[in-house]
């Protein structure tokens, strides 16, 4: 009896192993393609617009910005400036929603409290009005008559 060649056989084993692997990625890229053709595909639609938007002119043209209001300063008050109520003997100052003594009141500012002007001046009801507002609260903000108003000088300020 004839021997087989230890070669023939390594080559027959290695001549099946790459035809079972070629078989083996063979069925898996037929699943690979199955599946991907049971996923549904997006369908896209470009539609064209009628009218191309085009810029309104008037958007184009500059308008000049408002300035800035002039500082007025009256008997040491002043926009950004601290005062403090003083003149009410104890009493306080009724701060109000606008200026005019019709106008709402909004709290009482007690006698030496401090605050901060924002606004003003604006003059009606035969009194000078200013803007304040308390640097330690915003939501105690209002309108009162400076004649009750005192300015701090920088050595007072808080």
């Amino acid at each position: 009896m004839r021997m087989i060649n230890k070669k023939v056989i390594l080559g027959a084993i290695l001549v099946v192993f790459v035809c079972f692997l070629y078989l083996f990625l063979w069925l898996n890229g037929l699943s690979y393609r199955q599946q991907s053709a049971l996923l549904p595909k997006a369908k896209l639609t470009v539609i064209a617009a009628e009218v191309i938007p085009t810029v309104d002119s008037r958007f184009l043209q500059l308008t000049p910005s408002p300035t800035a209001q002039p500082f007025i300063e009256v008997n040491g008050i002043a926009a950004g400036y601290y005062v403090k109520i003083s003149g009410t003997e104890g009493v306080g100052l009724r701060i109000r929603r606008e200026p005019g003594i019709s106008s709402e009141v909004v709290f009482l500012g007690n006698e030496s409290e401090v605050f901060t002007v924002i606004g003003g001046p604006i003059e009606k009801d035969g009194f000078l009005w200013w803007q304040l507002t308390a640097p330690y609260d915003n939501s105690r903000s209002g309108w009162a008559s400076a004649d009750f108003l005192a300015a701090l000088t920088e050595e007072n300020q808080p």
